[in-house]
């Protein structure tokens, strides 16, 4: 006979719970103690948002975004997330103390997979302090790990603007104590602040509409590359903790062509190559991430293959040059001397319906390395096609987009004499 086994309950596990809501009732009554005397003066938006829900089901597993005016009029939101449902929910005016007040309404209830939060710049600019608004972003964070326990939440930092330059430095200590609880409690901290500001430490105007207070398109650029590639970019940083990166190397950076170019160091023996691709990338965001990718390692030359990607989202040729001029011209402001080579875009059966624009593309980068001698384009697009014109058809991975090793011995044989013994 099997004994009788009893099922004793550890202290732990009786006040461990009991702890958890004691601490979101002590957030939640901080938040509520700083909340505006009002919150309901967005019931109709509020209502707005239900209404709109009823119309039509919102989809299941979003990825929501909650917030401020600047959400609220992120209007080109779900083009730029499409491989994703997202949802807006962002109310113009609102601080964070009211993201909690309306927490059930506006978060909870679509059980989200995940959420971004941008908020805090209003609580700040009507007489909040750094610390208040730590306690109500501490409020929300812990309602939604209690309520949704496998969602995922995510802080974009709090943005500067040429109308609120009074409160920079309030932002920036805000900013500063959130990210260290966040990185305390495994909520992630997407840093936007210094993507926002020029070479005079001020914003950039080009990121704010006329008010001089919300985001532009450009300023919206920055925000989508910061949330798509954060991680990617800070894991570069943890690979140098590990191996200490060469002097004066030669970058290769780009889009998943680079990052999938296993064999690099071996293709290229003797010479201080790193690899700092990022795949699915577009050169916009080569550029937000020049410092990290590029500047900071001081490199001899960087090679650039980008932009396949960016006509594929849709972009014109004309505007992928611009973002390439741009890269090139934050590199070489901080590195004069860096030589700077472009690769062509390559012919691909996947993207073949869009060789033409890939070709526009090309021309343009050709003709604007000639007008810099630090600059170089480098063509192996034509090597990649075949006798009938079309891309080789062994030189891919079933995928049909990215090269298989066969491609790489092509694109090793023409790079090879452009790189900087």
């Amino acid at each position: 006979m099997s004994p009788i086994t009893h099922n004793v309950c550890h202290p732990a596990m009786i006040y461990r719970p009991i702890f958890a809501l004691l601490v979101l009732l002590i957030a939640t009554t901080q938040a509520l103690a700083l909340a505006p005397a009002n919150p309901a003066r967005f019931e109709k938006a509020i209502l707005a948002f239900e209404a709109e829900d009823a119309a039509k089901a919102p989809p299941k597993d979003v990825t929501l975004f909650v917030g401020a005016s600047n959400v609220r009029r992120w209007e080109s939101l779900s083009k730029r997330f499409s491989k994703t449902p997202v949802l807006n929910r962002g109310f113009g005016g609102s601080q964070i103390s009211d993201l909690v007040h309306f927490a059930d309404r506006v978060v909870i209830k679509y059980k989200p997979k995940q959420i971004y939060l941008n908020s805090g710049g209003n609580d700040l600019h009507y007489g909040r302090t750094p610390e208040e608004v730590l306690a109500s972003f501490e409020a929300f964070a812990t309602k939604v790990h209690q309520d949704l326990p496998q969602t995922k939440l995510a802080f974009i930092s709090i943005p500067t603007a040429p109308s609120r330059q009074d409160d920079v430095e309030l932002v920036k200590k805000t900013n500063g104590l959130i990210s260290a609880w966040c990185a305390k409690n495994g909520v992630e901290f997407i840093d936007i602040f210094p993507h926002l500001l020029g070479a005079d430490g001020k914003p950039r105007p080009e990121l704010y509409v006329e008010d001089k207070l919300h985001f532009s398109e450009a300023g919206y650029d920055v925000v989508t590359s910061a949330i798509r590639w954060q991680k990617e970019i800070f894991a570069f940083a943890a690979q140098d903790a590990k191996k200490a990166p060469p002097s004066n190397p030669i970058i290769f950076t780009g889009s998943s062509s680079i990052r999938r170019w296993n064999s690099l160091a071996d293709d290229f023996p003797g010479l201080p190559v790193m690899n700092h691709g990022f795949g699915g990338s577009e050169v916009f965001d080569a550029f937000n991430y020049a410092d990290l990718l590029v500047i900071k390692y001081h490199p001899r030359q960087v090679v650039m293959y980008s932009g396949s990607n960016d006509i594929g989202a849709g972009k014109t040729p004309q505007r992928v040059l611009a973002d390439i001029k741009a890269f090139v011209a934050k590199v070489h402001a901080a590195l004069p001397d860096c030589r700077i080579s472009y690769i062509s875009n390559a012919p691909n059966p996947k993207r073949w319906s869009l060789v033409d624009k890939m070709r526009e593309l090309n021309r343009l980068a050709e003709e604007f390395c000639k007008t810099d001698k630090r600059l170089e384009y480098i063509n192996t697009h034509d090597d990649m096609l075949g006798a009938d014109g079309k891309p080789l058809p062994d030189i891919f991975v079933s995928d049909q987009l990215h090269m298989n090793p066969k491609g790489y011995t092509i694109w090793t044989k023409i790079i090879a004499p452009y790189l900087l013994k």
